[in-house]
């Protein structure tokens, strides 16, 4: 793991934002390729009777998950790139790319975090749809998808995060 991890803070920027660029891309098929077999499968079932309890809850997990996919990235990358500026304080660390490469390393980890809440919280509504036959799961499986889609990592949006990280720490650290 250890090695993995030296490995990648070694990779040159435009290699990190294509690893990037295909995490987003891998989790976003993954759960593409789960909803077309969902529907596959129950392409001409009828919904079973009784109160849709998983689908329910799997909405209501959708929910929250887009809530917390709001919060909980940001919360993490906000005290990481605090940290990794304190650290280059310290130790006088003037070397740019360095810099820029640990903010990707941030970035990167903030879209994994906030793809896999929204993976979670999509295929827990399409195994819903398995389950009980109940299309109406398929509407948090939409919107989820939009919100991945539209968390595509592009060079603009990185950019601007580092930007607006750094104009906040500067705010927040000014003496």
């Amino acid at each position: 793991m250890y090695s993995q991890r030296k490995q990648l803070s070694q990779l040159p920027l435009n290699e990190r934002h294509r690893a990037m660029m295909i995490i987003w891309f891998a989790m976003l098929a993954g759960v593409v390729v789960f909803g077309v077999v969902v529907a596959v499968l129950i392409n001409g079932s009828k919904p079973n009777a009784g109160l849709p309890v998983l689908t329910f809850t799997a909405m209501g997990m959708a929910a929250m998950s887009l809530v917390i996919r709001f919060i909980v990235p940001n919360l993490i990358s906000r005290k990481q790139f605090a940290q990794t500026m304190q650290t280059a304080k310290t130790e006088a660390n003037d070397d740019e790319e360095q810099m820029l490469g640990n903010f990707y390393q941030i970035f990167m980890m903030r879209l994994i975090i906030g793809m896999a809440l929204l993976e979670g919280a999509a295929m827990l509504s399409l195994v819903a749809v398995m389950v009980e036959n109940q299309r109406l799961a398929f509407i948090p499986v939409a919107i989820l998808l939009l919100v991945m889609i539209a968390s595509i990592p592009t060079k603009s949006k990185l950019d601007g995060w580092i930007r607006n990280q750094m104009e906040n720490y500067n705010l927040e650290n000014q003496n």
